[in-house]
């Protein structure tokens, strides 16, 4: 089994809205990890600012928990640029949601199961392209085991 970094509160995932142009051409969003972080940089016109925010601190919620552990990219810091292996080890997703399917205010809702987390979001929050983006990227991430659920046993 992979190392897993654990017990040490920098281990995040960050969410920035940056401008188009510092992007990939035609691509809503670039992934960056080191040792502890995974950064989004999210172009802007792919979110809001309001949902951004949101989504940070429900990720926040999920690694100070620990429910989500990254495992070490040491040896491999480039693993993501890599499409998904298919191992299937989780699924994570992200799916726009009509504004009705959520609490009033409420812009994004976590679906955590054993072996899954679904992302549900407020569709005039987040575009088609970004939220395809982000599935794929889960694909590898958890779906590859590159993060794994601690999902409790008992």
């Amino acid at each position: 089994m992979s190392k897993t970094i654990s017990g040490r509160a920098s281990v995040r995932i960050a969410f920035e809205l940056v401008s188009e142009v510092t992007l990939p051409p035609g691509v809503a969003v670039a992934l960056e990890e080191v040792d502890g972080l995974i950064t989004a940089r999210i172009g802007e016109s792919h979110m809001t600012p309001e949902l951004r925010a949101e989504i940070e601190e429900l990720h926040r919620t999920v690694t100070q928990q620990e429910r989500w552990v990254q495992t070490s990219p040491e040896s491999d810091p480039h693993r993501l640029e890599r499409p998904a292996e298919g191992l299937g080890v989780a699924h994570v997703a992200w799916e726009r949601v009509a504004a009705g399917v959520l609490p009033r205010g409420v812009l994004a809702a976590p679906v955590e199961r054993d072996r899954m987390l679904v992302w549900l979001l407020h569709e005039d929050h987040a575009s088609a392209q970004l939220c395809g983006e982000m599935s794929e990227h889960g694909r590898r991430i958890a779906g590859d085991g590159l993060w794994e659920q601690r999902w409790p046993t008992a």
